[in-house]
């Protein structure tokens, strides 16, 4: 099973990459799945946007959305709260604080990210991410009617 299993290779992939990222953050006290989180979030502007739409973006339910958010709650660099004009709407936005934390990480990834592109090739690089995202939309499962955009 493993020599033909794309998940096996999915799995590999992503701890070789997420210890690649991590070890460039780790200065900062943050992994590469909570940076990628911060920046989902920091994508939906400074009023936030809704809970449903980043997990969405990320490919997670919004339970575990919600678990992942709790240490950067904790931490100061998100604030979780209702939409204004839809209370039913869970919000996540970014504080000064996450804000600060992305900037001081940018340098840290981008030197990351330039030793895996470096690697691949640049071409490599493109193609891969470029099959990552035709893999996540054809694998990607239709939400059930009226569970949209309330998380």
């Amino acid at each position: 099973m493993a020599d033909q299993c794309l998940c096996f290779r999915a799995r590999r992939v992503s701890r070789a990459l997420t210890r690649k990222y991590d070890d460039a953050l780790r200065p900062l006290g943050i992994q590469a799945t909570q940076l990628t989180l911060l920046n989902a979030i920091a994508l939906s502007g400074e009023d936030g946007g809704p809970m449903s739409a980043t997990a969405e973006m990320l490919g997670l339910d919004g339970t575990t959305l919600s678990r992942n958010l709790q240490p950067l709650e904790k931490a100061g660099l998100v604030r979780v709260g209702r939409d204004p004009d839809d209370r039913r709407v869970r919000i996540a936005l970014l504080t000064p604080a996450g804000r600060r934390l992305i900037q001081q990480a940018l340098p840290l990834w981008k030197r990351a990210h330039r030793q895996v592109v470096t690697a691949l090739g640049p071409a490599e690089a493109r193609e891969l991410r470029e099959r990552f995202d035709a893999t996540a939309r054809a694998t990607a499962e239709p939400h059930p009617a009226g569970t949209r955009g309330v998380a």
